[in-house]
């Protein structure tokens, strides 16, 4: 280009550079204020006459050049428009979620834009182009979410290292702050968010959740967000004993010993040479006897040292120690809880579902434990057998507030056991409603059942109750957590369910035994009381007597079928109502798999034809296997 402008005129050259450069650089300027006015133009000398050669001459004076101008200002360039923060491209892409999101997820989402709007859309996990510190923490706790009972492939990360382009690095940003709080949220329960409706309307928890802007602030702050992370989980202690026996039974389930049970076959007695016997050997672990020259070794013959091994294991269940395999017996062997880390997990997931604060002082109910304990200032004080709801009339999980004692009680019929059982009876002729000396009133009346047309009334119109005394079925202590379960615990007069091992009986309330000790326990901490002041009031007339509790005892009736116990051992019990099998399905996705049953809070419905004539009488309705509520 040099080459050729070397024959071009000057004013060529201009236009020429006009041509390629901007077209602001040739503006015109825009005159300063203060810039100097242009210089007086030259005036030329008249022409003189040629006679006036001789006159004098008069110069005129030269025009004084003028001062040079002062240079205009440039003008400014105008700025590069700003790129915006990730945060607005993290807001912009929170605009649109799929029809399929969550309400969950759209709370999580909201929460987002506010975030990254109160901090001017400055990133929390970029930094110069690529995950920062925070970030690299974060991806990692969360890669190791199965070691906690939740599923890892469950979070959508963003690819660690390298350099991002903006894009990239909003799309980063993005995916790891809904990881972060879907984490949070699983953490606290929130894989099964509505139990009593996706399980069952017996499980009255909720997922404890806590706020998705809360959740934030913990990440952002100080703490490395990988300990907040951590800290998202139940704190219970429990909760982190049962957690390090999933690690182990995960870390086992290779090498764990194979289930041996017996089939079906013949009543196996010592002596005996079978098969099974073989079998029966394996499920204790006693060895085959010694061989010898006359009688070579055979894992077939029942022997002494197996009869005695049969016979303890007949003593610890609870059946007749003969020695004998029947059919009983081989029931009870083959009914082995084997520790399995699905089982566990499960337990863990209702860990989520508890209050984080049982209370320093609190009653704990363990519905498959069929146990209830008194903790007073994080110390249990006193513990004991419970009855509990049958598999149709179940306890329900849930917590509340203890508030008062009664002590001679009075029973007040539910609607559900007038309309099931106690009307059935009555338009039968049935005699149980005055053998138990229940009382019908209706506005506060007495009412005669026995002159009622049952065909025409609706036994919910009517009050009916059961008053104080040895007969009554709540025994001589009630103690109430109001509740829309209408449960309570009770004392009740069929002691003996006591000592069954499975204590499934009562109509959904909570029969203790031992009520009495329970009761001066109770009143000792709240009201000072000693266990006479206690005695003296059941020993009165019955009459019923509610104490009402100033200090507010909370109460937890809960359902964990898994259990680490003092000595580090996992225990386990049944599962008696099936919910541990039900978080088992859901935690998988399964839940269509899931029976829920009925909803046991559904208003009672009333049809007097299904009652119309023949049928058994019901006069099992205070027998001692109901025996209570």
């Amino acid at each position: 280009m040099r080459h050729r402008l070397r024959g071009i005129a000057p004013s060529c050259v201009l236009l020429l550079a006009a041509s390629v450069l901007p077209a602001t650089a040739f503006a015109d300027p825009v005159a300063a204020p203060d810039a100097a006015p242009p210089a007086a133009p030259i005036t030329a000398a008249p022409t003189q006459p040629a006679d006036a050669m001789a006159a004098p001459v008069t110069a005129v004076p030269a025009a004084q050049p003028a001062p040079p101008a002062s240079p205009a200002p440039e003008q400014a360039a105008t700025p590069a428009p700003t790129k915006p923060q990730l945060g607005a491209l993290v807001r912009a892409a929170l605009d649109t979620l799929p029809k399929t999101a969550t309400e969950a997820e759209r709370q999580d989402a909201l929460a987002l834009k506010d975030f990254y709007l109160a901090r001017n859309d400055a990133p929390l996990w970029i930094a110069d182009g690529s995950l920062n510190d925070r970030a690299v923490l974060v991806i990692a706790e969360i890669k190791k979410a199965n070691d906690w009972g939740l599923d890892a492939s469950a979070f959508a990360l963003p690819d660690v290292g390298g350099t991002l382009t903006e894009e990239s690095a909003a799309d980063a940003e993005r995916k790891l702050s809904v990881a972060a709080l879907t984490y949070a949220r699983h953490a606290r329960g929130g894989r099964i968010t509505e139990p009593a409706k996706q399980l069952s309307s017996y499980l009255d928890r909720t997922p404890q959740l806590l706020d998705p802007k809360a959740v934030l602030a913990d990440l952002a702050g100080s703490t490395p967000p990988d300990a907040t992370l951590r800290g998202f989980h139940p704190k219970h202690p429990q909760f982190e004993k049962l957690r390090q026996k999933y690690l182990e039974l995960l870390k086992s389930a290779s090498t764990a010993d194979a289930i041996v049970r017996l089939p079906k076959g013949p009543a196996l007695s010592p002596g005996q040479t079978h098969p099974h016997v073989a079998l029966l050997r394996q499920r204790l672990k006693v060895p085959a006897p010694a061989g010898t020259a006359e009688q070579p070794s055979d894992e077939a013959f029942y022997d002494d040292a197996l009869a005695t091994a049969v016979k303890a294991f007949q003593t610890e269940k609870g059946l007749a120690p003969d020695g004998i395999v029947g059919a009983g017996s081989r029931a009870a062997l083959n009914d082995i809880d084997v520790p399995n880390p699905d089982r566990v997990r499960a337990n863990m997931e209702l860990w989520r579902w508890m209050p984080e604060d049982l209370g320093a002082t609190h009653v704990w109910v363990n519905i498959p434990e069929f146990m209830f304990e008194f903790v007073r200032d994080g110390k249990v004080v006193h513990e004991e057998r419970v009855i509990t709801g049958l598999i149709d009339k179940q306890t329900p999980v849930f917590s509340a507030v203890m508030d008062t004692v009664t002590i001679h009680p009075r029973w007040n019929v539910p609607d559900s056991i007038k309309v099931r059982e106690l009307y059935p009876s009555l338009a039968r002729g049935g005699t149980y409603f005055q053998k138990q000396g229940l009382r019908m009133t209706r506005n506060g009346k007495p009412v005669d059942p026995y002159y009622v047309d049952w065909g025409s009334a609706d036994i919910r119109q009517f009050d009916v109750h059961q008053p104080p005394g040895a007969a009554n079925v709540l025994g001589q202590f009630k103690f109430t957590f109001h509740n829309k379960h209408i449960v309570y615990m009770h004392d009740t007069p069929t002691k003996h369910l006591f000592n069954q091992a499975t204590r499934a009986y009562s109509h959904g309330c909570i029969r203790v035994r031992n009520p009495a000790r329970f009761a001066e326990v109770v009143l000792e901490f709240d009201k000072g009381w000693t266990p006479d002041q206690v005695a003296s009031l059941v020993n009165a007339d019955p009459v019923e007597n509610p104490i009402v509790l100033e200090k507010k005892i909370p109460v937890h009736t809960a359902y964990f079928t898994q259990w680490v116990n003092d000595a580090g051992e996992l225990v386990s019990f049944k599962d008696v109502y099936g919910h541990e099998q039900r978080v088992i399905l859901a935690l998988e996705g399964r839940f269509n798999a899931i029976a829920r049953g009925p909803d046991h809070l559904a208003p009672v419905t009333y049809a007097k034809s299904q009652y119309a004539g023949g049928g058994n009488p019901l006069e099992t309705f205070f027998n001692n296997v109901f025996g209570g509520f």
